[in-house]
């Protein structure tokens, strides 16, 4: 597949908009400490009556937090479909990204406050885009009542997200239902609205919806505070995260679990056995408390973004060692390596988290945080020979 940069265009763009745009190499940033931006044209098609072209435009959010959206443009030459492309961008998802990320909102999106798995949420969005046969208000409101009731009913880690929706149907017929969550489908929103009330026509009709939804610890911050730069004090880290809303536990929590997350995925395949459950203890006292570690949605998420970044989707290797190699699973690791050990024998004792009086007081004033033992581990099997990890030779 083939691209072509659009950035030249995007940057023409923005500027009526009022956006200040600064050239970072390939990259737009987006006024003095915005986002970074990229456009490009993919997948150019000719028809025997006319051309069409993919739009991708790709914001960096923050350091291995990567948003991108695709518009179809359609037209009798290249150049009018990559101005449909554009127009389609700016009439579905500019103002969106604008009031979410680089300025505050505009009469052209509507903003409200949902309360989504227990957390407040922000949620921004504009118009629902329409194309083929238009229909009415009141029909596009129909199945935008059934998406908010689901979005209320399911499970979703805080922080910020983005959510697109596209219908289509042809002659009454449903052709495609796409749903996205940052970036990746969302399997349990998409067979509720599944059931919605879409409307249908004789000819092509399509219906599309873009919305930023924010509020909560964001753990993604956490990633990007611990690269950007790197080797930063734990300390300043926190008061980062503090900064951005995070609760002391949420912020001592997220800067504990990152490290650990990111070294349990770079020793996964090297065979040493490490429990999933932590102890938390409050600094200068004897109190501890066990945690078992899957039923935090803090660690998920942590656990989530590490996997992600290991398979090179968000994260340079150095980043990724940057996080990992905080870890004291490396440390502990690499002094067994260094004394001779097979990393296939080790078992690893539950890692102590301490956490600060404040942090703690509002840790004792939840619910027990650990409700079932951790799992017995796995029985013996024949391990493959080790290999030396890329971060160190022993």
């Amino acid at each position: 597949m083939t691209a072509t940069s659009a950035t030249p265009l995007l940057s023409m763009l923005l500027q009526p908009h009022g956006v200040i745009c600064l050239e970072e190499g390939d990259w737009l940033r987006l006024g003095p400490s915005g986002p970074r931006a990229q456009a490009w044209f993919v997948n150019a098609q000719t028809h025997p009556n006319h051309r069409a072209v993919q739009l991708d435009v790709v914001l960096e959010l923050w350091t291995g937090r990567v948003l991108i959206e695709s518009f179809g443009g359609v037209g009798e030459t290249a150049e009018e479909a990559e101005r449909d492309a554009f127009e389609n961008f700016a009439r579905g998802s500019l103002h969106v990204l604008l009031s979410a990320f680089v300025r505050p909102p505009d009469e052209h999106v509507t903003v409200e406050e949902w309360e989504l798995s227990g957390v407040r949420r922000r949620i921004i969005f504009g118009d629902i885009q329409g194309r083929g046969v238009q229909v009415s208000r009141e029909a596009s409101r129909a199945w935008f009542d059934v998406l908010e009731r689901a979005l209320k009913t399911l499970p979703l880690v805080s922080g910020t997200h983005w959510l697109r929706v596209y219908y289509a149907q042809m002659q009454s017929q449903p052709k495609m239902l796409e749903v996205l969550l940052d970036n990746e489908e969302w399997p349990e929103l998409k067979e509720a609205l599944l059931q919605a009330p879409w409307p249908r026509a004789p000819e092509f009709l399509s219906q599309r919806l873009f919305l930023v939804l924010q509020g909560g610890v964001d753990v993604s911050r956490g990633v990007a505070a611990f690269v950007d730069p790197p080797d930063r004090d734990d300390k300043l880290i926190l008061e980062e995260l503090r900064a951005q809303g995070a609760t002391p536990l949420e912020a001592e929590k997220v800067v504990a679990y990152l490290p650990l997350a990111f070294g349990q995925m770079m020793v996964h395949d090297m065979g040493p056995r490490i429990p999933d459950s932590a102890i938390f203890v409050t600094e200068g006292t004897p109190n501890e408390r066990p945690v078992f570690l899957p039923e935090d949605p803090l660690w998920r998420e942590a656990i989530r973004l590490a996997k992600t970044a290991l398979e090179g989707r968000s994260l340079t290797r150095d980043q990724f060692g940057a996080i990992a190699l905080r870890s004291s699973t490396i440390h502990a690791l690499n002094n067994a390596l260094n004394a001779g050990s097979k990393p296939e024998d080790l078992v690893f004792a539950p890692s102590i988290i301490p956490l600060s009086t404040e942090a703690a007081t509002e840790l004792h004033s939840q619910a027990p945080a650990i409700r079932r033992p951790a799992p017995a581990p796995p029985p013996p099997v024949t391990p493959t020979p080790a290999q030396k990890p890329w971060w160190k030779f022993w």
